[in-house]
């Protein structure tokens, strides 16, 4: 279906405003280009209506870049929609293709039914009423026999939606640190090291670890490890925006921004700590994470350098 029939500037209308807008903001624009931008959104009620949604993405945002302002136009305002929208690294050139090579073969991933890549995303229907969204290097394993459903998580993030169907078990999902049990619901997982944490967007989970039975309902998000108690939080819809290729920061602190973005590239991001604790709030691209972090640069007081390929350093700016 397309955007039109949705009820959205098409396409076309679309990539014209964010030409206008990236025009306008560059800085090189004239009087005559206010003009001429003036007299296209008088031409049409879409080319307003994109324009507008173009100013709501960037009203929270220090910096809009055009390509993501171009996935969120393009998206419906609705629920799968978000609300508004680490240092030298002393290695040799080998030494660092190792490294990278193993970011993109984990043994997880060995052993995986589906997996995805460092940078890479997937969208999967398993079965009637399962589907579920990998996020950057990540692994799960399916035991989809008979009347059961079962994902495990060996590593990474995913978003997943299930709906009850006749003689079909409720979902079950090893987190690695406890089972998840769900009959309708729309739910992300993440696991590291030291535990998982679920976000419930619709419906319920049901977390049974270490024999004890805990619920969350939907706009619950829960944190747990082996051991040690539950801890409950707000599930906020926008650390979603992974599935459309974008970051949603609320007052982050750079080093944690900058570790975000590190997930979905190969090699590393070091943040100076003296800028470590600076904050920062907006929307941003996830798939460049250098232009992510120069999109800082004019609000911040940092600079952001590319040493190789697989080295960003981002540092203080000196004055």
């Amino acid at each position: 279906m397309n955007n039109a029939a949705k009820g959205m500037p098409p396409d076309p209308v679309v990539r014209q405003a964010i030409a206008w807008w990236a025009k306008l903001q560059s800085g090189l624009a004239d009087a005559h280009d206010r003009e001429s931008c003036n007299a296209w959104l008088a031409q049409d009620a879409a080319h307003r209506q994109a324009w507008e949604r173009l100013h709501t993405i960037g009203r929270d945002a220090r910096r809009v870049p055009a390509a993501l302002a171009h996935a969120a136009l393009n998206a419906p305002a609705s629920r799968s929609r978000r609300s508004a929208l680490l240092g030298l690294l002393a290695v040799t050139g080998a030494g660092l293709s190792g490294w990278a090579g193993y970011r993109h073969t984990p043994w997880q991933r060995l052993v995986a039914d589906l997996s995805t890549g460092v940078g890479e995303r997937r969208t999967v229907t398993l079965a009637d009423g399962l589907n579920i969204t990998l996020n950057s290097d990540s692994a799960v394993r399916l035991h989809l026999d008979g009347n059961t459903r079962g994902i495990d998580l060996l590593r990474g993030e995913m978003l997943v939606q299930t709906e009850p169907r006749p003689d079909i078990a409720a979902l079950r999902v090893d987190t690695g640190y406890g089972e998840l049990r769900a009959e309708r619901a729309r739910f992300d997982l993440r696991r590291t090291d030291t535990g998982s944490r679920v976000g419930v967007y619709e419906g319920s989970v049901a977390l049974l670890r270490n024999g004890e039975l805990t619920h969350a309902a939907a706009g619950e998000r829960v944190a747990f490890a082996d051991q040690g108690a539950v801890r409950r939080n707000a599930s906020d819809p926008d650390r979603l925006a992974w599935v459309d290729g974008m970051v949603v920061a609320k007052d982050w602190r750079l080093d944690y921004f900058a570790e975000y973005l590190a997930r979905q590239r190969v090699g590393v991001i070091r943040v100076d700590p003296n800028v470590a604790e600076l904050r920062l709030s907006g929307v941003f691209p996830l798939d460049d994470a250098e232009r992510a972090l120069k999109a800082l640069e004019p609000a911040l007081p940092i600079v952001v350098t590319r040493h190789t390929q697989y080295w960003l350093q981002v540092g203080p700016r000196e004055a």
